[in-house]
Protein backbone atom coordinates (compact mmCIF):
# COMPACT_ATOMS: atom_id res chain seq x y z
CA UNK A 1 0.00 0.00 0.00
CA UNK A 2 1.36 3.34 -1.41
CA UNK A 3 2.38 5.97 1.80
CA UNK A 4 -0.29 8.39 2.29
CA UNK A 5 1.67 12.27 2.04
CA UNK A 6 1.91 14.17 5.14
CA UNK A 7 -1.34 16.49 5.68
CA UNK A 8 -3.58 14.45 2.90
CA UNK A 9 -6.69 13.58 3.74
CA UNK A 10 -6.89 9.57 3.42
CA UNK A 11 -9.34 8.35 1.15
CA UNK A 12 -12.66 6.68 2.30
CA UNK A 13 -12.48 2.90 2.86
CA UNK A 14 -13.75 0.48 -0.18
CA UNK A 15 -16.80 -2.11 0.56
CA UNK A 16 -16.40 -5.21 -0.95
CA UNK A 17 -20.17 -5.65 -2.62
CA UNK A 18 -19.79 -9.04 -1.23
CA UNK A 19 -19.85 -7.48 2.08
CA UNK A 20 -22.45 -4.88 2.81
CA UNK A 21 -21.74 -2.34 4.79
CA UNK A 22 -22.89 -2.36 8.56
CA UNK A 23 -26.04 -1.13 9.26
CA UNK A 24 -24.90 1.94 11.92
CA UNK A 25 -23.08 3.41 8.85
CA UNK A 26 -25.96 3.86 6.50
CA UNK A 27 -29.29 4.52 7.73
CA UNK A 28 -32.28 3.48 6.21
CA UNK A 29 -33.50 6.20 4.22
CA UNK A 30 -37.15 6.04 5.84
CA UNK A 31 -35.76 5.87 9.35
CA UNK A 32 -33.20 9.25 8.81
CA UNK A 33 -36.15 10.87 7.25
CA UNK A 34 -38.37 9.87 10.56
CA UNK A 35 -35.14 11.45 12.67
CA UNK A 36 -35.12 14.49 10.90
CA UNK A 37 -38.71 15.38 11.14
CA UNK A 38 -40.03 16.00 14.39
CA UNK A 39 -44.23 14.88 14.85
CA UNK A 40 -46.28 17.98 15.94
CA UNK A 41 -47.50 18.08 19.38
CA UNK A 42 -50.89 18.07 18.48
CA UNK A 43 -50.68 15.24 17.05
CA UNK A 44 -53.19 12.05 17.88
CA UNK A 45 -51.49 8.81 18.61
CA UNK A 46 -53.05 5.91 16.95
CA UNK A 47 -52.83 3.77 20.11
CA UNK A 48 -54.41 4.55 23.13
CA UNK A 49 -51.89 6.13 25.72
CA UNK A 50 -52.45 5.71 29.53
CA UNK A 51 -49.49 7.83 30.47
CA UNK A 52 -49.46 11.53 32.07
CA UNK A 53 -50.69 14.25 30.51
CA UNK A 54 -47.91 16.99 31.43
CA UNK A 55 -45.40 16.46 28.78
CA UNK A 56 -44.70 20.74 28.51
CA UNK A 57 -44.80 20.08 24.20
CA UNK A 58 -48.61 19.16 24.11
CA UNK A 59 -51.56 21.67 24.02
CA UNK A 60 -54.12 19.25 24.41
CA UNK A 61 -55.06 16.15 26.39
CA UNK A 62 -55.04 12.70 23.91
CA UNK A 63 -58.55 12.80 23.02
CA UNK A 64 -58.40 8.55 22.95
CA UNK A 65 -56.97 8.75 26.29
CA UNK A 66 -60.38 10.87 27.42
CA UNK A 67 -62.37 9.10 26.20
CA UNK A 68 -60.93 5.46 27.27
CA UNK A 69 -61.08 6.64 30.73
CA UNK A 70 -64.02 8.29 30.60
CA UNK A 71 -66.15 5.63 28.97
CA UNK A 72 -64.20 3.00 31.64
CA UNK A 73 -65.65 4.72 34.40
CA UNK A 74 -69.18 5.94 33.24
CA UNK A 75 -69.54 2.33 32.32
CA UNK A 76 -68.80 0.65 35.54
CA UNK A 77 -70.93 3.15 37.16
CA UNK A 78 -74.01 2.59 35.33
CA UNK A 79 -73.39 -1.23 36.38
CA UNK A 80 -72.73 -0.66 39.92
CA UNK A 81 -75.88 2.02 39.66
CA UNK A 82 -77.86 -1.24 38.19
CA UNK A 83 -77.16 -3.60 40.99
CA UNK A 84 -77.45 -1.45 44.06
CA UNK A 85 -80.79 -0.01 42.27
CA UNK A 86 -82.01 -3.97 41.99
CA UNK A 87 -81.11 -4.63 46.02
CA UNK A 88 -83.05 -1.67 46.74
CA UNK A 89 -85.90 -1.65 43.87
CA UNK A 90 -88.64 -1.69 46.74
CA UNK A 91 -86.92 0.13 49.48
CA UNK A 92 -89.75 2.86 50.30
CA UNK A 93 -93.35 0.50 50.06
CA UNK A 94 -96.54 2.37 50.26
CA UNK A 95 -97.82 0.67 53.74
CA UNK A 96 -94.07 1.80 55.46
CA UNK A 97 -94.96 5.47 53.98
CA UNK A 98 -98.36 5.35 55.44
CA UNK A 99 -97.47 3.75 58.41
CA UNK A 100 -95.00 6.59 59.11
CA UNK A 101 -97.59 8.96 58.54
CA UNK A 102 -99.16 7.73 61.42
CA UNK A 103 -102.29 6.17 59.71
CA UNK A 104 -103.15 9.51 58.58
CA UNK A 105 -102.60 8.29 54.39
CA UNK A 106 -105.20 4.83 54.81
CA UNK A 107 -103.30 3.04 57.83
CA UNK A 108 -100.38 0.66 57.42
CA UNK A 109 -102.45 -2.37 55.36
CA UNK A 110 -104.38 0.27 52.93
CA UNK A 111 -102.25 1.92 50.42
CA UNK A 112 -103.90 4.91 48.51
CA UNK A 113 -103.02 5.98 45.31
CA UNK A 114 -101.02 8.83 46.99
CA UNK A 115 -98.93 6.46 49.41
CA UNK A 116 -98.02 4.35 45.91
CA UNK A 117 -97.15 7.48 44.10
CA UNK A 118 -94.89 8.81 46.95
CA UNK A 119 -93.22 5.40 47.26
CA UNK A 120 -92.56 5.61 43.43
CA UNK A 121 -91.15 8.89 43.71
CA UNK A 122 -88.71 8.08 46.84
CA UNK A 123 -87.78 4.46 45.49
CA UNK A 124 -86.65 6.58 42.27
CA UNK A 125 -84.77 9.46 44.01
CA UNK A 126 -83.18 6.72 46.00
CA UNK A 127 -82.10 4.80 42.68
CA UNK A 128 -81.35 7.88 40.30
CA UNK A 129 -79.43 9.18 43.64
CA UNK A 130 -76.84 6.54 43.63
CA UNK A 131 -77.04 6.64 39.62
CA UNK A 132 -76.07 10.13 40.20
CA UNK A 133 -73.06 9.44 42.90
CA UNK A 134 -71.46 6.79 41.04
CA UNK A 135 -71.43 8.68 38.12
CA UNK A 136 -69.84 11.59 39.87
CA UNK A 137 -67.35 9.25 41.88
CA UNK A 138 -66.02 7.23 39.24
CA UNK A 139 -66.02 9.75 36.91
CA UNK A 140 -63.59 12.15 38.99
CA UNK A 141 -61.59 9.07 39.51
CA UNK A 142 -61.12 8.99 36.17
CA UNK A 143 -60.47 12.28 35.60
CA UNK A 144 -57.59 12.04 37.85
CA UNK A 145 -55.94 9.19 36.53
CA UNK A 146 -55.40 11.01 33.35
CA UNK A 147 -53.04 13.19 34.70
CA UNK A 148 -52.02 11.11 36.34
CA UNK A 149 -53.16 11.55 40.30
CA UNK A 150 -54.26 9.28 42.45
CA UNK A 151 -54.80 12.11 45.15
CA UNK A 152 -56.78 14.43 42.93
CA UNK A 153 -58.88 11.46 41.35
CA UNK A 154 -60.16 10.71 44.80
CA UNK A 155 -60.11 13.96 45.86
CA UNK A 156 -62.68 14.62 43.01
CA UNK A 157 -64.84 11.76 43.42
CA UNK A 158 -65.42 12.58 46.57
CA UNK A 159 -66.96 15.85 45.68
CA UNK A 160 -68.61 14.32 42.30
CA UNK A 161 -70.34 11.59 44.80
CA UNK A 162 -71.99 14.32 47.03
CA UNK A 163 -72.96 16.20 43.96
CA UNK A 164 -74.37 13.10 42.06
CA UNK A 165 -76.22 11.67 44.88
CA UNK A 166 -77.42 15.37 46.23
CA UNK A 167 -77.97 16.33 42.09
CA UNK A 168 -79.90 13.17 41.00
CA UNK A 169 -82.02 12.34 44.20
CA UNK A 170 -83.44 16.50 44.63
CA UNK A 171 -84.22 16.33 40.60
CA UNK A 172 -86.28 13.35 41.01
CA UNK A 173 -87.80 14.95 44.18
CA UNK A 174 -88.24 18.16 42.61
CA UNK A 175 -89.49 16.82 39.03
CA UNK A 176 -91.39 13.43 39.09
CA UNK A 177 -94.38 14.75 41.45
CA UNK A 178 -95.07 17.20 38.85
CA UNK A 179 -94.42 14.31 35.69
CA UNK A 180 -96.95 12.30 38.20
CA UNK A 181 -99.72 15.00 38.23
CA UNK A 182 -99.29 15.90 34.40
CA UNK A 183 -100.36 12.42 33.54
CA UNK A 184 -103.45 12.39 35.14
CA UNK A 185 -104.85 14.70 33.05
CA UNK A 186 -107.09 13.97 30.75
CA UNK A 187 -105.01 13.68 27.18
CA UNK A 188 -101.96 13.42 28.79
CA UNK A 189 -101.18 9.96 27.38
CA UNK A 190 -101.29 11.01 23.52
CA UNK A 191 -97.72 12.63 24.65
CA UNK A 192 -96.59 10.48 27.36
CA UNK A 193 -93.27 9.66 25.65
CA UNK A 194 -92.68 13.39 25.61
CA UNK A 195 -93.25 14.15 28.68
CA UNK A 196 -91.09 11.20 29.91
CA UNK A 197 -88.15 12.34 27.83
CA UNK A 198 -88.29 15.65 29.93
CA UNK A 199 -88.55 14.06 33.10
CA UNK A 200 -86.44 11.88 33.08
CA UNK A 201 -83.78 13.54 30.47
CA UNK A 202 -84.31 16.59 33.58
CA UNK A 203 -83.14 14.11 36.31
CA UNK A 204 -80.31 12.10 34.44
CA UNK A 205 -79.07 15.23 32.91
CA UNK A 206 -78.55 16.45 36.89
CA UNK A 207 -77.02 13.05 37.53
CA UNK A 208 -74.62 13.68 34.38
CA UNK A 209 -73.88 16.90 34.98
CA UNK A 210 -72.27 16.24 38.44
CA UNK A 211 -70.56 13.66 36.77
CA UNK A 212 -68.70 15.42 34.51
CA UNK A 213 -67.75 18.15 36.76
CA UNK A 214 -66.09 15.66 38.75
CA UNK A 215 -64.09 14.53 35.61
CA UNK A 216 -63.08 18.13 34.72
CA UNK A 217 -61.83 18.24 38.38
CA UNK A 218 -60.28 15.51 38.53
CA UNK A 219 -58.00 16.40 34.82
CA UNK A 220 -57.50 19.81 36.61
CA UNK A 221 -59.36 23.16 36.01
CA UNK A 222 -62.43 25.06 36.14
CA UNK A 223 -62.65 24.75 32.45
CA UNK A 224 -62.73 21.50 32.20
CA UNK A 225 -65.32 21.29 35.12
CA UNK A 226 -67.73 23.58 33.22
CA UNK A 227 -66.99 21.77 30.24
CA UNK A 228 -67.94 18.64 31.72
CA UNK A 229 -70.96 19.86 33.25
CA UNK A 230 -72.59 20.97 29.93
CA UNK A 231 -71.54 17.38 28.24
CA UNK A 232 -72.71 15.48 31.24
CA UNK A 233 -76.02 17.38 31.17
CA UNK A 234 -76.47 16.74 27.18
CA UNK A 235 -75.66 13.28 27.65
CA UNK A 236 -78.43 12.85 30.30
CA UNK A 237 -81.09 14.17 28.05
CA UNK A 238 -79.61 11.91 25.26
CA UNK A 239 -79.76 8.80 27.51
CA UNK A 240 -83.63 9.37 27.96
CA UNK A 241 -84.15 9.77 24.54
CA UNK A 242 -82.35 6.86 23.08
CA UNK A 243 -84.10 4.56 26.75
CA UNK A 244 -87.68 5.70 25.46
CA UNK A 245 -87.10 4.93 22.07
CA UNK A 246 -85.30 1.38 22.52
CA UNK A 247 -88.17 0.86 25.03
CA UNK A 248 -90.81 1.32 23.15
CA UNK A 249 -89.61 -1.44 20.60
CA UNK A 250 -87.58 -3.89 23.00
CA UNK A 251 -90.14 -3.91 26.29
CA UNK A 252 -93.62 -2.48 25.38
CA UNK A 253 -94.77 -4.20 28.61
CA UNK A 254 -92.41 -2.75 30.62
CA UNK A 255 -94.01 0.40 31.14
CA UNK A 256 -90.67 2.24 30.05
CA UNK A 257 -92.52 5.54 30.41
CA UNK A 258 -92.62 5.49 34.34
CA UNK A 259 -89.63 6.34 36.23
CA UNK A 260 -88.54 3.29 37.42
CA UNK A 261 -89.29 0.72 34.74
CA UNK A 262 -91.02 -2.57 35.36
CA UNK A 263 -88.46 -5.25 33.89
CA UNK A 264 -85.34 -5.94 35.26
CA UNK A 265 -83.47 -6.17 31.46
CA UNK A 266 -85.49 -2.27 30.79
CA UNK A 267 -83.86 -0.84 33.84
CA UNK A 268 -81.06 -2.17 32.89
CA UNK A 269 -80.37 -1.11 29.49
CA UNK A 270 -81.89 2.89 31.00
CA UNK A 271 -78.59 2.04 33.11
CA UNK A 272 -76.46 1.48 30.38
CA UNK A 273 -77.74 3.89 27.93
CA UNK A 274 -77.47 6.79 30.22
CA UNK A 275 -74.04 5.57 31.77
CA UNK A 276 -73.00 5.44 27.67
CA UNK A 277 -74.53 8.97 26.89
CA UNK A 278 -73.24 11.32 29.76
CA UNK A 279 -69.62 9.45 29.45
CA UNK A 280 -69.54 10.21 26.00
CA UNK A 281 -70.56 13.76 26.22
CA UNK A 282 -68.25 14.82 28.55
CA UNK A 283 -65.19 12.99 27.08
CA UNK A 284 -66.75 15.19 23.62
CA UNK A 285 -66.67 18.07 25.81
CA UNK A 286 -63.33 17.69 28.05
CA UNK A 287 -61.21 16.43 25.05
CA UNK A 288 -60.80 19.54 22.80
CA UNK A 289 -59.71 21.46 25.93
CA UNK A 290 -56.20 22.97 26.27
CA UNK A 291 -54.16 23.25 28.89
CA UNK A 292 -54.06 26.40 30.65
CA UNK A 293 -50.60 27.93 31.18
CA UNK A 294 -48.91 26.35 27.72
CA UNK A 295 -46.73 28.40 25.96
CA UNK A 296 -46.95 28.29 22.28
CA UNK A 297 -43.56 27.36 20.46
CA UNK A 298 -41.96 30.30 18.34
CA UNK A 299 -42.62 29.13 14.25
Amino acid sequence: MADTPEGAIPPAPAFDPEDPPPAEVVAPAAEAAARAEPVPATAVDLHVKLGPLQDPDVKRPRAAQVWAWAMAGGGLAGLAAWLLGEYALDWFSPELISASAGGRMGGPDAPTPDTTRMAAVKNAALAFGLLGSLLGGLLGVAGGMIRPSLRAGLAAGLVGAALGMAAGASASLGVLPVYNRILNRPGAADAEVLWAITALGTVWGAAGAAGGVAFGLGMGGGRRAAAGLVGGALGGLLGAVAFEMVGAIAFPLAATTQPISESQESRLVARALVALFVSAGVAAFVAPTRFEGTHEHPA
